[in-house]
C-alpha cells in the first residue's frame, strides 16, 4: 500500500484505520502488525483471539474503538469489530506517512494455512 502527498510529518489530528479480512482457524496464533514507510511498526493484534476461527475476517482497527483486542471476548466465527490494537496508531503521529505500507501475519505456532483476503488502511487528517 503506497500512499503520496500527505503532510509530513503526520499531524496530531491524523487518524489511522485499517479494516483485514484474515480467515484463519486459530486466531490466536497469529500476530499481527502495521508497518509504516520508515519501518516502525504498531502491534495490531499479538496472538489474540483464542482458539476461535475467523473473528478477524472483516475487522476494523480504530483507536476510537472501547473494545480492545487485549480484552475482548472472542466467539468462533463471529467478527470482532471495531476493535482498538494493542498498540495505539497515534504511534505513527509525526513521522512521515508518504510511502509504503505493509501489513505483516504471521501464524507464530504455525501448521494452519490462513487467508488474507482484502485490507483497507485509511489515513485521514491534516
Amino acid at each position: 500500500m503506497n500512499f503520496s502527498g500527505l503532510n509530513n510529518p503526520l499531524s496530531l489530528y491524523a487518524t489511522i484505520t485499517i479494516q483485514i479480512w484474515l480467515i484463519h482457524p486459530i486466531n490466536g496464533n497469529c500476530e499481527i502488525r502495521l508497518y509504516g514507510p520508515d519501518g516502525n511498526y504498531t502491534i495490531l493484534s499479538n496472538k489474540r483471539g483464542g482458539n476461535n476461527a475467523n473473528v478477524f475476517n472483516a475487522t476494523l482497527f480504530t483507536d476510537s474503538s472501547s473494545n480492545s483486542v487485549s480484552t475482548f471476548t472472542f466467539s468462533n466465527n463471529i467478527v470482532a469489530s471495531p476493535l482498538r490494537p494493542e498498540q495505539p496508531f497515534s504511534n505513527f503521529i509525526g513521522k512521515n506517512p508518504n510511502g509504503k505500507w505493509k501489513l505483516w501475519i504471521n501464524d507464530a505456532i504455525g501448521g494452519e494455512n490462513g487467508l488474507l483476503n482484502k485490507v483497507k488502511l485509511d489515513i485521514q487528517g491534516k
